[in-house]
């Protein structure tokens, strides 16, 4: 099993890249997650990301902190070169993966034939290179069939996840890329709903403690770099050092989990939206805007 764990990631990518997989959870019920007999390390009570898969099928189990509820077991369909989003809900007394982009229920227990990956979702698809030009809205997608949580779930689901059903493709079906534009690119609107100083954490790190700690993140083995500052959570860092610090992770889900962990660590939160251009994918972009309040 470690053997064939070390040949995925050269599997994955001599067949189009890495697949990864999405859960999130209720904020009030912390839960890890077990691939393949392995517990796999937590980043955030809430979420989960299993990242580098090759394309088929995984066996998971999801398991409750203290043991609050017996563990799930769901066999999940990975599609090459491409995602899978997971909402971990109650339904029925019973816990379920709702598909967030097909749009149906996984149940625990399910036999593999009984999931089924996205015919064609691909996770480089939707590259935005014109950071000024108009995107698609997360918070236009599901429409009244979306299921309804229960009172006791806590999901931050103001904004809805983007699902590729309902992005405008140009004909032929070909993946729509925004190329490069002369017009002069213009600053995010302040949101007024956001304070201009993190009470929480109003003075950032110093520019010389920042030069420091950006040198050994840059000294860390590519493995190594996000749990080494995910363990830095104790420092207030502005938007800028934010920004400095994502780009030194070399994937979307990797920065997304920093830039989920880093929120509350930010003096100048009201500049923060504008990280959204470090996430390559729509659908990581749309992950992101779920982090803002």
């Amino acid at each position: 099993m470690i053997c064939l764990l070390l040949l995925l990631p050269n599997l994955s990518t001599a067949r189009g890249g890495f697949s990864y997989v999405y859960i999130q959870g209720d904020k009030s019920t912390p839960f890890y997650v077990k691939f393949e007999d392995q517990m796999l390390p937590r980043y955030g009570k809430n979420y989960s990301i299993i990242p580098q898969l090759a394309p088929g099928v995984i066996n998971i189990q999801i398991l409750f902190q203290q043991s609050v509820y017996p563990a799930q077991k769901f066999a999940i369909s990975v599609p090459e070169g491409g995602f899978r989003g997971f909402l971990l809900m109650k339904k029925d007394n019973n816990f379920v993966l709702y598909d967030i982009h097909q749009q149906f229920y996984l149940h625990s227990g399910n036999k593999p034939e009984e999931d089924q990956a996205p015919v064609k979702n691909v996770a480089d698809a939707y590259v935005y290179t014109n950071t000024s030009a108009a995107q698609p809205k997360a918070s236009d997608v599901l429409g009244s069939n979306t299921p309804k949580f229960l009172s006791d779930v806590e999901l931050k689901n103001d904004r809805v996840v983007q699902t590729e059903s309902t992005i405008e493709k140009p004909a032929g079906n070909r993946p729509q890329i925004i190329g490069k534009t002369t017009e002069p690119v213009t600053a995010p609107k302040h949101d007024d709903r956001l304070p201009m100083r993190n009470s929480d954490c109003p003075i950032p790190l110093e520019t010389r403690d920042f030069d420091d700690l950006y040198k050994k993140v840059e000294g860390k083995s590519e493995s190594v770099k996000l749990k080494f500052l995910l363990s830095k959570m104790d420092y207030c860092y502005t938007t800028a050092q934010a920004r400095i610090l994502a780009k030194a992770l070399d994937n979307d889900p990797e920065r997304y989990t920093f830039l989920k962990r880093v929120f509350p660590r930010v003096t100048d939160q009201a500049n923060f939206p504008m990280l959204e251009n470090l996430l390559t994918t729509q659908e990581w972009k749309s992950y992101f805007q779920l982090i803002i309040p």
